[in-house]
């Protein structure tokens, strides 16, 4: 398996994310992570519309997607798309090995802090990332493909 990009959106797949940073990275194949989302055969349609047309795409719950991820070829360039930084905390528990992690898009809620235009973050999400960073994985800011990449853990 070759995972040249591994996104934090609460969106998952849109416009932005499914065109600018395929075509930066020369994604082949979509991976959704979210156990809602994968129960859910209404968001398959949508997310699935966004898919840009040739390109791979599944829906997994974790589970499924350790078990994918684990039995895929390097042929595929894949892009994960998850909603939350616990989902990737899990699936590196699990052994799943993340080269980095984008985080472009967890948004306002009662309680959380800005960290960035579009990343907001409490202390739980604070004290997820901070035992990502121990497993040695690197966490950066960035929107969108041509933005300037900004370390996460020098603004938690």
């Amino acid at each position: 398996m070759s995972i040249v990009v591994t996104r934090i959106d609460e969106r998952l797949i849109h416009g932005q994310v499914a065109y600018s940073w395929s075509v930066a990275y020369q994604v082949t194949e979509f991976i959704v992570i979210d156990d809602r989302v994968a129960a859910d055969p209404t968001q398959h349609l949508l997310l699935s519309l966004a898919v840009p047309s040739g390109k791979r795409h599944a829906i997994l719950s974790v589970e499924d997607a350790v078990k994918y991820l684990v039995e895929q070829s390097d042929q595929e360039k894949t892009f994960i798309v998850v909603k939350s930084p616990r989902v990737l905390l899990s699936l590196i528990e699990k052994g799943i090995i993340l080269p980095s992690i984008n985080v472009g898009g967890m948004y306002y809620k009662v309680g959380k802090q800005e960290i960035s235009k579009t990343v907001y973050l409490d202390e739980e999400d604070k004290s997820i990332f901070l035992k990502i960073r121990d497993h040695g994985i690197p966490c950066e800011i960035r929107t969108s493909p041509n933005d300037k990449s900004i370390d996460l853990f020098t603004k938690i």
